[in-house]
């Protein structure tokens, strides 16, 4: 890529080996650009953090680049002004839409054009497009979800989105670091010898393990060579992570570079096999995370998974509610009532389900027995301290003695379980004996 002098995020140096004064004296100026971000004008960012251009801008061209800049931040507004509207209203399907269309738009956008920002090489744009390919099917997968969400049950369209994306992942990672490095075959291909001039340098910084910040230099030699009878000074297309350099000032060495954009050089880094390990490693792991997710959905597991969405408190403030704290209710089922009491139930003609409420106590020794207002009810006996307090209401299931019905009408059903309604539902087919 070109050698852009005015880039003051890039170090020029003559020197081979980084010294410890040097490398500090680097991190020192990386840590005050922020600040002088801060204190510059808008209007000069671009220059100051990109360089300038060895040839200015058309009138054109630089209503086209404002032209872009003023989508991208309308865009960058329109997906932040969704995502409040969709926690206040409590339709979180409103962020979705809208999130997909705009990255389908940036997706289509990136295989049209091969642009994502200043490309400077064939292999950047190469990859531009392979990156637009696959977040514009991974946008319309998940839009296409979204649209026919009803079709599915459950969790499933919560752990298929998570599928799209871990296995899209998983195929366009190896793909793009293989590309990168078979790139010396089919866009680098013409070798020339070169002259390094010097070194440039420059910071980064990366999040790791337990949220540390971790600090590289990336460096590569600044050539100096002459291709069809224009001079060129630049530099790798993508650095190399390492402070100190192989190759020694004035050194004539042959390098590759793209004959169509002859400012492009290959780097080392992109092209060394061992590149390569590590992202089909990861795009292994993610496929095989997709295939487990795929298959749990086929298979219908995912359909009795239900998602439980609790919103932040302060969403629930700004819509004047309180925050709730009652917990989840357990979901009786006829199947889970008739395994757990099926001893019970084997002889029982049927069994039944309906609120009654406790009426009185009587001291029947070491028991307390409970009577109920509904007097079709028998009597109930319990441990003394565990008897339920005068005109509680819980649910009760039941079966009943038709002969004891018969004869006097009255306690002929017989309880064989409880519950309370705060911390019980019962949603199946029951309900209460009709006689």
């Amino acid at each position: 890529m070109f050698f852009y002098k005015d880039n003051q995020t890039w170090k020029f140096s003559e020197d081979q080996y980084l010294t410890d004064e040097a490398y500090h004296e680097l991190l020192d100026e990386y840590y005050k650009l922020p600040g002088k971000y801060i204190t510059t004008d808008v209007r000069d960012l671009n220059r100051d953090f990109y360089g300038l251009k060895d040839k200015s801008l058309s009138p054109e061209e630089e209503e086209s680049k404002r032209k872009r800049t003023m989508i991208g931040i309308i865009l960058g507004c329109v997906v932040f002004a969704s995502l409040v509207v969709s926690l206040i209203l409590k339709q979180i399907l409103i962020f979705g839409f809208i999130f997909c269309v705009i990255f389908l738009i940036a997706g289509l956008s990136l295989v049209i054009t091969g642009k994502g920002g200043n490309v400077e090489s064939a292999s950047r744009a190469l990859i531009n497009r392979i990156t637009g390919v696959f977040i514009s099917l991974a946008s319309a997968a998940i839009l296409l979800l979204l649209i026919f969400r009803s079709h599915f049950e459950g969790a499933e369209v919560l752990i298929l989105i998570a599928c799209i994306l871990f296995g899209l992942s998983g195929i366009a990672l190896p793909l793009i670091f293989i590309i990168k490095a078979l790139s010396g075959k089919f866009i680098y291909t013409e070798e020339i010898n070169a002259v390094c001039k010097g070194y440039v340098r420059s910071v980064n910084r990366e999040e790791g393990s337990h949220h540390m910040m971790h600090t590289f230099i990336l460096s590569s030699p600044l050539f100096s060579y002459n291709y069809n009878g224009v001079q060129y000074e630049a530099l790798y297309d993508e650095f190399v992570t390492k402070k100190d350099s192989d190759i020694a000032l004035g050194q004539s060495v042959p390098i590759r570079i793209d004959p169509k954009h002859p400012e492009g050089i290959m780097s080392p880094v992109a092209t060394h096999p061992l590149s390569v390990v590590l992202p089909v490693v990861m795009g292994l792991m993610f496929l095989a995370a997709a295939i487990f997710m795929g298959t749990y959905v086929l298979n219908g597991s995912a359909k009795s998974m239900t998602v439980e969405t609790q919103w932040n408190s302060t969403v629930n403030k700004i819509n004047g509610e309180s925050e709730s704290t009652e917990p989840a209710k357990l979901q009786l089922t006829d199947e889970m009532v008739e395994k757990a009491y099926a001893n019970i139930l084997k002889n029982a003609e049927g069994w039944y389900v309906e609120y009654v409420t406790v009426a009185d106590h009587e001291d029947g020794g070491n028991l307390m027995i409970e009577s109920f207002t509904d007097e079709s009810f028998a009597r109930i006996a319990c441990e003394k301290g565990k008897e339920h307090e005068t005109g509680t209401k819980f649910l009760c299931f039941y079966t009943v003695d038709k002969e004891e019905l018969a004869e006097n009408g009255s306690h002929y059903k017989h309880c064989f379980s409880f519950g309370d309604p705060d911390t019980v539902e019962y949603t199946g087919s029951h309900g209460a004996y009709q006689g």
